[in-house]
């Protein structure tokens, strides 16, 4: 007999043991089981249950007239662009389609460092997010209240006047909700970008909201006389403030409609290796045209080009095909402008997956030198698929600081490094170009693949906004069914609200979001300065949250019992005059 430390039951070792009895039964019945002898085993087997967790980092902002004679804001803040000559260099906030403020694109740094509130993860307490790619989200990230509290020992969110409460003493006696401001008045506006990370299991998520109170809080003397003043219990400041939210792809606080405009070339870099062979080539090739498409139908000046790498046959260079649209060289190679989508696809289909070695160096250096005959003005962005570390040819790393250089043939403005199978992100930061969370993907599915290569897209050609709309308006949304349903690839054909209503979470086009990637919705919220002494000691506060459920045995549709907002809470604001 087996001892149980030598054979531990589980119910397919049972399975197992049942037939191997009947066999020795029978093997005795023939009077031969002296001669025959076996044992089967099946050790340690192990049943653990599925998991998803969602964590969550942000960094906030808000502007108000102090804002502006801080130093180096002084002469960069214009509340109007009549009579100025390069009025196209500006940048409108919050909002571009209705402005309060533009700033200068060379001073937009300074705006947001000027106007940065807090964020999570600080650990220096300058109130700028820190790098996202020094933490392990799943690990680090906030997903109770107690994250909110900024005074322990391991904390991570900024400590400072806009989320301590100081009582008599000059220790803390508390902490704020996210969003805590007071004596808001008209021309000022903020702005939160929530980043949401799904750990162990895709799913779908939806972001939710309630709001908690609007109150009048009394009636000054000057409000009393205002004729917006509508004399109820009900103040009028949700009904006041404008508000949007959008998919902050990048996560830089700043709504961006692609390139601000400009037309942009696409290089995509492909690995032709051999070890992307199978499943990994054929993923590559969807994510890529998938790609492509969004950014030739986004603008007709946009223009794309294909690079495949390796390192045969070409002296450890890289391995070239069709560079399609870059180019107005009709005695080479290539297909001229304007482009038809399906000669870009038809060229990404061609992705051989043969090649022995990963000279991704070698690509880039070749891709950029696509890049010269381009017209002018156009941005040069660079995106390298690889499912390994570079083991031919030139250092990646060298090579991507070559072409991003000032030199006048380095054409490459950007470059987005995305990996997958072998490759790693500390090999991808290697070439990324700025190394941030937006310019560095790793996708551990085909799912994830696209979605990374969607956020990308999205960055390119405009970031897509879902909700315009008064404060109130916000929540009368939020509190619908499960909240608004968020759509895990962008790329895709997907209406979150249709005429006021959240749209069915089933409907074709929304897709689940993948775990391990990073997944950014912007919200901002502006005081109009037409509105005045109707909102004077007016409040609001309400509560903002995602929810999420897995994809697996699950539709979009929401779980039949109503779930909670997650509980982050905020309030926001309480205008004095």
């Amino acid at each position: 007999m087996t001892s149980d430390n030598q054979f531990r039951i589980s119910r397919r070792k049972v399975l197992a043991g049942l037939g191997t009895i009947g066999i020795a039964s029978a093997g005795a019945g023939l009077g031969t089981s002296a001669y025959f002898s076996d044992v089967e085993t099946y050790e340690d087997n192990v049943l653990t249950a599925g998991s998803l967790d969602l964590k969550v980092d942000w960094e906030e902002h808000y502007f108000h007239d102090a804002a502006s004679e801080k130093e180096g804001l002084q002469n960069a803040i214009r509340r109007s662009l009549d009579g100025v000559a390069n009025a196209d260099q500006y940048v409108g906030f919050p909002d571009p389609e209705s402005p309060l403020v533009y700033i200068h694109a060379d001073d937009v740094p300074v705006f947001m460092d000027n106007t940065t509130l807090e964020s999570y993860p600080d650990e220096n307490n300058d109130r700028v997010q820190d790098d996202l790619l020094e933490y392990d989200a799943c690990v680090d990230f906030a997903d109770t209240p107690a994250d909110l509290d900024p005074r322990g020992d391991d904390a991570l969110r900024t400590a400072n006047e806009d989320t301590l409460i100081f009582g008599d003493g000059e220790m803390p006696t508390g902490y704020k909700p996210l969003v805590s401001l007071d004596d808001v008045k008209p021309g000022d506006f903020g702005e939160l970008t929530l980043s949401f990370h799904l750990c162990d299991n895709p799913g779908y998520v939806w972001m939710q909201g309630e709001l908690l109170a609007n109150a009048e809080n009394g009636l000054t003397e000057p409000e009393s006389k205002d004729p917006q003043e509508d004399g109820t219990s009900m103040g009028e400041l949700a009904g006041s403030i404008q508000t949007m939210l959008w998919y902050d792809e990048n996560g830089d606080n700043i709504y961006q409609s692609g390139n601000e405009g400009e037309p942009v070339a696409v290089q995509i870099v492909l690995d032709a290796s051999g070890s992307m062979e199978g499943s990994r080539n054929t993923e590559a090739k969807t994510a890529a045209k998938t790609l492509a498409q969004d950014v030739l139908t986004a603008n007709p000046d946009n223009r794309v080009g294909v690079t495949f790498f390796s390192g045969d046959g070409y002296d450890e260079s890289a391995q070239v095909q069709l560079s399609v649209g870059s180019t107005d060289d009709t005695d080479s190679d290539t297909v001229d402008a304007p482009k038809d989508v399906s000669e870009v696809h038809g060229v990404i289909d061609t992705l051989p997956a043969n090649g022995s070695d990963t000279a991704i160096g070698e690509g880039i250096l070749t891709a950029d030198e696509d890049f010269q005959n381009d017209p002018d003005g156009l941005q040069h962005v660079m995106i390298v698929i690889t499912d390994g570390e570079n083991n031919a040819g030139q250092n990646p790393g060298i090579a991507a600081d070559d072409v991003t250089g000032t030199d006048a043939d380095d054409y490459t403005d950007e470059i987005f490094a995305v990996g997958t199978g072998g490759a790693t992100e500390t090999s991808l930061e290697t070439f990324a170009h700025p190394v941030d969370d937006a310019h560095v993907g790793f996708a551990a599915s085909p799912a994830e693949l696209n979605q990374i290569l969607g956020q990308i897209a999205q960055i390119l050609v405009g970031e897509q906004v879902f909700f315009r709309g008064t404060l109130q308006e916000m929540f009368d949304v939020l509190e619908q069914n499960h909240g608004i349903p968020l759509d895990g690839n962008r790329a895709t054909a997907y209406d979150e609200i249709v005429n006021g209503e959240v749209n069915d979470g089933t409907m074709e086009g929304r897709d689940c979001f993948v775990d391990s990637t990073t997944n950014m919705v912007g919200f901002a919220w502006w005081l109009p300065v037409d509105h005045a002494n109707e909102i004077q000691s007016d409040s609001v506060e309400f509560n903002l949250g995602f929810y999420t459920e897995q994809c697996r045995h699950n539709d979009g549709s929401g779980q039949a019992a109503e779930p909670s907002p997650t509980p982050t809470q905020t309030s926001t604001p309480t205008p004095q005059q």
